[in-house]
């Protein structure tokens, strides 16, 4: 998309992104997926998220938890410590040199703090399904300009906080 975003108004709105990860599905990588999310007063409250490559299909609706496959989603029992934590960041396509400082930076702090691992899976709305699922333990982005977008998130999100998962902005310092 070009321009500007309209605000999410009160009104049912379907945000949908045929292709999540359209540069891995462009470069033949099997991490994409097509996106359905459905907001109300604002609030995301839907999400279906269809991986066509892996056969993965993860739908949720609020109160009502999420599936993979139809099998529900649990939330994870304990707290990963960061030392056993696989974390997902996204780098988007922020160039200029102080956001790719920005975003190296932070890649430092968290190796430096000793991590397990650190991935980039290049689908937003994958990388929340991941979380969800236990695939991954933690996924962050938006410390520059490469913020996600709500086509980026919105099924995704739905999914995430469906399965016991914590949504948080923050801030960096």
């Amino acid at each position: 998309g070009t321009g500007a975003i309209p605000p999410l108004t009160k009104d049912p709105t379907w945000i949908i992104d045929p292709i999540d990860g359209t540069t891995n599905f462009a470069q033949g990588l099997p991490l994409c997926c097509v996106s359905i999310g459905f907001c109300i007063d604002g609030r995301p409250v839907m999400g279906v998220v269809y991986a066509p490559m892996t056969d993965e299909l993860f739908i949720a609706a609020a109160g009502y938890g999420a599936f993979r496959n139809g099998v529900r989603i649990l939330p994870k029992s304990h707290a990963v410590a960061l030392n056993h934590a696989v974390v997902c960041c996204e780098f988007g396509y922020a160039r200029d040199e102080k956001q790719v400082e920005a975003m190296v930076g932070v890649v430092e702090n968290i190796m430096k703090a000793g991590v397990k691992s650190l991935r980039q899976i290049g689908s937003g709305v994958l990388d929340l399904c991941y979380v969800a699922s236990g695939r991954l333990d933690v996924v962050y982005a938006g410390v520059a300009s490469e913020g996600w977008k709500p086509w980026d998130f919105c099924a995704g999100y739905v999914v995430a906080t469906e399965s016991g998962c914590v949504m948080e902005a923050f801030q960096q310092s």
